[in-house]
């Protein structure tokens, strides 16, 4: 008679060797995807659909959260561009270059073990911007193909049907040039303790590279890891478009000088039909921030 003689754990591999013969058993003994690596999963998946793109960042907002001693469920946003379709969106209307270039959010809902992939739609930028449908084709188009490999279950579409031109923008008029304003915007941004800066994407140094002529206007990426994960914690999905913050600084056709950026609290009431108290805090801090940066009471 054989008599099991001893176990030898190797990771996830049991080893169990009998006495009174040679036989070896191998039994792989696997430990189910936690739901950071499902996450992690989707993210690599997306990473191979998006090899034409120029990458901007990746934002781990859940691992980002946790070194600031804050949990929020894993979400990590990819942001990816396509020069042209960029910058012929942002020739018709300024104010799209808020919702440029490609971002892809994966991520869960709190205490569920399924990935979500959501995304800012071709529909969505139509209407915000009071955009013809036909200049989103290209958009429309390339976005499906980074798309189509995540099964239908995991796809979380956002719905447009009450989505009117400006939804969820505030605008506010700087006192100052394009450049101060900007310069004034980097300094006190990241005299904040919490923040940490990301990228800037500035459409009219892209459209100069096209040999196309653009207004100046750039796309400011940063963010506060501990006050974004606190914000997200229950509403993961507002990672797509509030966290990190993407603040426009734009001159329009009479030569003014403009910011816009996201309405957190407009984002959450969009997905979740609610909004929390840390999201309503952070919607007033970025008020007050950026008001002070680009008008003349920073001087005062």
């Amino acid at each position: 008679m054989n008599f099991i003689k001893s176990f030898v754990i190797f990771g996830s591999i049991v080893f169990i060797t009998s006495c009174g013969g040679n036989s070896k058993k191998k039994v792989a003994a696997e430990s189910p995807e936690t739901i950071t690596e499902k996450v992690d999963d989707a993210v690599k998946q997306l990473e191979g659909e998006i090899l034409s793109f120029k990458k901007i960042a990746s934002l781990d907002h859940h691992r980002m959260a946790a070194e600031a001693g804050v949990y929020t469920p894993p979400s990590i946003a990819t942001i990816f561009s396509d020069t042209k379709i960029d910058i012929a969106l942002v020739q018709e209307n300024q104010l799209a270059g808020l919702d440029l270039p490609f971002k892809v959010l994966c991520y869960a809902e709190p205490d569920t073990m399924k990935a979500k992939v959501a995304f800012t739609s071709a529909a969505f930028i139509q209407k915000r911007h009071n955009l013809e449908a036909s200049l989103l084709m290209d958009y429309k188009s390339n976005l499906s193909k980074v798309l189509a490999s995540f099964p239908q279950e995991m796809i979380s579409a956002t719905e447009v049907t009450n989505i009117e031109e400006g939804f969820g923008i505030v605008n506010i008029k700087s006192d100052f040039d394009y450049a101060t304003t900007v310069k004034n915007l980097k300094n006190i941004v990241m005299a904040q303790g919490d923040t940490k800066w990301f990228a800037d994407v500035d459409y009219q140094k892209d459209a100069l590279a096209l040999d196309v002529t653009l207004r100046p206007t750039v796309l400011l990426l940063f963010g506060g890891p501990a006050p974004g994960g606190k914000a997200m914690v229950t509403s993961p999905k507002i990672g797509l478009d509030a966290f990190c913050q993407k603040l426009l600084v734009y001159e329009n056709e009479n030569g003014e000088v403009w910011i816009a950026y996201n309405d957190i609290v407009a984002f959450a009431n969009l997905y979740y039909q609610t909004s929390t108290k840390p999201q309503q805090m952070i919607n007033q801090r970025l008020k007050m921030t950026f008001s002070k940066a680009v008008t003349n009471q920073m001087n005062e």
